[in-house]
């Protein structure tokens, strides 16, 4: 039961907005962009670069001042595209039933479950904008599809006061997979800075997901801190600036829903559980599920390379506690 653990948010996560950019400055910048880096006022070449007589634009804000002090912005706006894949282990505290009609029914029944692993794939439409140079805000939008299996160890089944049934000789060993999809929508902000090459970001989002088997939405916030160090290589393109290749470490903390209810019968249960489950005359039944991740935080490392001024590819992996692997491509104008 507990597949309905859906740390969706995964999800997204996920959804990263990292990288940054930074010009060849010596001073501290804590004014830099994460998900552009921005190219240096002079190329590997000697020549200016298409990015140092950009414009004034509305956005950022106080961009001006900072163009003008040496430092060169990323592009104020981006649409990206991102993937994640996650993995991670689920503690399920509690397996209950909801009866409306007789509420004493969901002290009556108790599931014990083993093992449980989620794992959960999402596709994420992101919009974003530099406020400041130091401040991305964005929002994000996506669609959510996974599976959740668990072993049971058994439960029993009190009838009446000092009349239990023993339910451990028909759910002992029964595999229990759960199969759910949901829209997920949520926002999120950046913060960025840096000095010389290095730098760091501190991204936050909160996000809801609909699943298709729950009553209510699954909230998730996350949190990502990451430090990394820039590299500069000659231009891929005449008149794009350098190639900027951005590498860092970092790690990830999720806070997601814990408890979960929905309809019984949206639930496709082991034939033994559904068995005893049909010969409970309770209508309009719902499951009553409470659980916890395994863990919070997970390490993290990542690769960001800027192909263009206006197009970058970012793709980053988690380990340790909770296996995730995020892709997204990103458009900025």
């Amino acid at each position: 039961m507990k597949r309905i653990q859906f740390s969706t948010a995964l999800i997204l996560s996920s959804i990263m907005s990292m990288s940054v950019s930074f010009a060849d400055s010596d001073r501290p910048l804590f004014s830099v962009s994460v998900s552009e880096s921005g190219v240096p006022q002079s190329n590997s070449e000697g020549g200016i670069t298409r990015s140092s007589t950009t414009e004034s634009r509305v956005l950022p804000i106080w961009g001006d001042e900072a163009r003008a002090r040496g430092y060169d912005l990323p592009e104020p706006f981006g649409v990206s595209y991102g993937y994640m894949n996650m993995r991670q282990d689920i503690v399920v505290d509690r397996i209950g039933f909801i009866a409306p009609e007789n509420p004493d029914f969901s002290n009556a029944i108790h599931i014990e479950a083993g093992h449980t692993r989620q794992k959960s794939e999402t596709h994420t439409l992101k919009l974003d904008s530099w406020v400041f140079p130091f401040l991305n805000v964005y929002g994000l939008y996506g669609h959510t599809k996974g599976k959740s299996h668990t072993t049971l160890k058994g439960g029993s089944f009190a009838l009446a006061p000092g009349f239990v049934i023993p339910l451990d000789p028909f759910l002992k060993g029964q595999p229990f997979d759960l199969d759910f999809k949901g829209k997920t929508y949520g926002a999120g902000f950046t913060l960025a800075g840096g000095y010389n090459d290095f730098f760091t970001t501190l991204d936050l989002n909160y996000t809801k997901t609909d699943l298709d088997i729950l009553d209510g939405d699954i909230k998730a916030l996350i949190i990502s801190p990451r430090v990394g160090y820039t590299f500069t290589f000659d231009p891929l393109i005449d008149g794009q600036g350098n190639t900027k290749v951005q590498v860092w470490t970092g790690a990830m903390y999720q806070d997601i829903t814990q408890r979960f209810k929905g309809d019984i019968n949206k639930l496709n249960l082991p034939g033994k559980f559904q068995d005893i489950v049909n010969s409970i005359d309770e209508p309009g039944m719902k499951f009553d599920v409470k659980q916890h991740l395994a863990h919070k935080w997970n390490n993290t490392v990542g690769a960001r390379v800027e192909f263009t001024r206006n197009f970058n590819v970012l793709t980053e992996f988690g380990f340790n506690n909770r296996n995730t692997f995020f892709v997204s491509g990103e458009f900025r104008f």
